[in-house]
């Protein structure tokens, strides 16, 4: 490590040191960083307990793990469960995470994201505005939605893979719209095409392409946690039309409709699909969440 990599450590240590020294509340940590191996260390020697809230495995996620292949994936996970182990409750956000590290020897608790309270009421927003658009079928007429961070390699191939089958399949390839950072340069060659390609946009620009899309396209390869943006879509009425791995997690959702092959992507693009039903809010996991934390906040005061 060279003197700024040590520096930089150093620094982060003394801010992780200092704010649980000054804390005055329950001396209990919640963990989402799951890369960092410092502060879960510091926490536990200054007497706190830990409940890790990993959004995904970091391990399967990196740039490296992508660009690289001869990362050691394998080596960065055992690693990231390692670290894992130092807290004393762990809630993942898909099955399938829960699933693999209980074979490692965890116990964790599986807690399915859902939308906070103000961005659950934004959608129900937009779900009204679609109720209002739809047709007899359930189905709203307007181009497909495609959103994502341009700049992550994995979520632009994926964008990139949907858009490319729609322009050479001749199907709504000019009916599509594409909103995320970076999306206007790195996918710039589809705006060519006809493809309307916003980039960046302002929530309010972002809930009316939800209200009038006919659906939202997910296509994922690789990667670790659950696609976030499935359950708010379904908040808000929107059908989802994604690969298996985007789908992960929800595969069996009313609203989510997976696809394996080329085909079967074409087949839903062109199906007019209904809205899909309110999507509840999973409140016996969000129940044992909250005693989970009761009891380590009762167990850290004693």
């Amino acid at each position: 490590m060279d003197n700024a990599g040590r520096g930089l450590l150093g620094y982060r240590m003394f801010f992780y040191r200092d704010g649980l020294a000054r804390h005055r509340g329950a001396r209990l940590l919640l963990w989402e960083t799951t890369y960092d191996s410092i502060l879960p260390t510091l926490a536990r020697r200054a007497g706190y307990r830990i409940v890790a809230l990993p959004h995904n495995l970091e391990s399967l996620v990196s740039e490296a793990a992508f660009a690289d292949p001869r990362h050691d994936v394998v080596g960065g996970l055992a690693a990231e469960i390692g670290r894992l182990k130092l807290a004393d409750a762990v809630f993942t956000i898909s099955r399938e995470e829960r699933w693999l590290l209980e074979a490692r020897g965890l116990s964790p608790h599986y807690l399915r994201f859902h939308p906070d309270p103000v961005l659950t009421d934004a959608c129900r927003r937009i779900r009204s505005d679609r109720l209002a658009r739809a047709r007899a079928d359930g189905s709203v007429a307007g181009p497909l939605l495609l959103i994502g961070s341009a700049f992550n390699p994995a979520t632009e191939r994926g964008m990139r893979w949907q858009l490319t089958q729609l322009r050479e399949s001749g199907y709504l390839a000019s009916d599509a719209v594409v909103v995320g950072p970076q999306t206007e340069t790195r996918l710039a060659d589809f705006a060519a095409a006809g493809v309307s390609v916003l980039g960046s946009v302002a929530w309010e620009t972002l809930a009316q392409q939800l209200a009038a899309c006919s659906a939202l396209l997910l296509h994922t390869v690789g990667g670790a946690g659950a696609v976030t943006r499935i359950p708010e879509a379904l908040v808000a009425g929107v059908p989802v039309v994604a690969n298996g791995n985007a789908a992960r997690d929800q595969y069996e959702t009313p609203g989510v409709h997976v696809y394996d092959d080329p085909a079967g992507f074409h087949a839903l693009v062109q199906a007019p699909l209904p809205m899909p039903p309110p999507l509840p809010a999973p409140a016996a996991a969000e129940g044992r969440f909250q005693s989970e934390l009761r009891r380590l906040i009762g167990a850290a005061d004693a």
